[in-house]
């Protein structure tokens, strides 16, 4: 039974270790949002904040693109990336009107 356990927690740490990585860092004034996705040559970032007009996130180093937006205000969002729309894992989503997710950011969770 033991060697069956350290068999699936094998499995799904390298499956894990080929996935995208989603997370944030809050700081004074803003909210770095960043995405790790080693194999993506283009990464925008489609949120509320200004009706869901694409922008372009910057990518540090090779694997992780980020963006910068304001710290204390709720907004749903999503990623382009390489033309296809990707929501990550997040804490928060709803549906929205094309049967669509979105993530939620809540500034105070």
């Amino acid at each position: 039974m033991k060697k069956y356990v350290l068999l699936v927690i094998a499995i799904l740490f390298l499956l894990t270790g080929c996935a995208s990585r989603h997370y944030y860092t809050v700081e004074e004034d803003a909210v770095h949002i960043y995405l790790t996705k080693p194999d993506a040559r283009a990464v925008y970032f489609a949120s509320s904040l200004d009706t869901f007009e694409p922008i372009k996130a910057k990518k540090n180093g090779d694997e992780t693109w980020e963006v910068t937006v304001p710290k204390d205000v709720e907004f749903r969002y999503f990623y382009i990336v390489d033309g296809v729309v990707y929501v990550p894992m997040c804490t928060f989503k709803e549906y929205d009107d094309f049967g669509s997710e979105n993530c939620i950011y809540v500034p105070s969770m």
